[in-house]
């Protein structure tokens, strides 16, 4: 029950991050590009986060899942480190257009709690 409660929890935020994306896909898609992601990637990572957040938040956690989810996020990270390692001035886009700042190490510590839960979840399912 608790790994189901980690585990929707932090599929929230994924399908909200989606969602957000779509919300005003203009400025995602600005956004991105001035980030150099591959056009498919801009494309697809909307759908993707939604379709991760919802099976996080609708089925029991499962390995293959909550593995799907940590390394959606573990490549966000790397990301977002790199953005930062090279002072980009970009905004994150983490959320769509709510998201107007540059990449920060608190967009980072975000991510590595995400994971933790995601690993609590794993552990306790």
């Amino acid at each position: 029950m608790l790994a189901h409660l980690l585990a929707a929890c932090v599929g929230v935020v994924i399908a909200v991050a989606g969602a957000m994306k779509l919300v005003n896909r203009t400025q995602w898609n600005d956004d991105a590009r001035a980030q150099d992601l591959w056009p498919v990637v801009i494309v697809t990572l909307p759908f993707a986060e939604l379709v991760i957040g919802a099976l996080l938040i609708a089925l029991s956690p499962s390995a293959l899942v909550l593995g799907i989810a940590t390394l959606l996020l573990l490549i966000f990270t790397a990301f977002l480190v790199a953005q930062i390692a090279t002072k980009s001035q970009v905004p994150c886009a983490c959320f769509g257009s709510r998201s107007r700042r540059p990449p920060s190490f608190r967009d980072v510590l975000r991510n590595m709690g995400l994971m933790a839960v995601l690993f609590i979840a794993a552990a306790l399912s």
